[in-house]
């Protein structure tokens, strides 16, 4: 078996920065795509969305798929240990979060 190194002199693009804004997420799209937007920013720069008027950072979830009339971007929670946030097309439901200047919790 032959191994290949890399070309590592030829001129390839860099990855763009990651500003901030780029970060927030958009539950007006299908929960999957949430699902994956999180997944690609976690841990570092985390994905993030406003919770009581401050930055909650979600770094690990899960998704389900159902019809519901709830704007997306709206929170259900029992207040204890259960957060969700609808989607177009389901709920994204929080494993672990970061609030703003807060240690994660799970």
């Amino acid at each position: 078996m032959q191994v290949r190194v890399q070309d590592l002199q030829g001129d390839y693009p860099k990855a763009p920065k990651i500003f901030r804004e780029d970060c927030r997420i958009d539950f007006f799209r299908e929960a999957e795509q949430v699902y994956n937007f999180i997944r690609g920013l976690s841990p570092y720069p985390g994905a993030f969305t406003e919770f009581q008027d401050k930055a909650l950072k979600i770094l690990k979830a899960k998704y389900t798929l159902e019809s519901h009339r709830i704007l997306p971007g709206k929170w259900v929670t029992d207040y204890k240990t259960h957060l969700s946030f609808a989607c177009e097309d389901g709920f994204i439901h929080c494993q672990e979060v970061q609030a703003e200047n807060k240690n994660v919790c799970r």
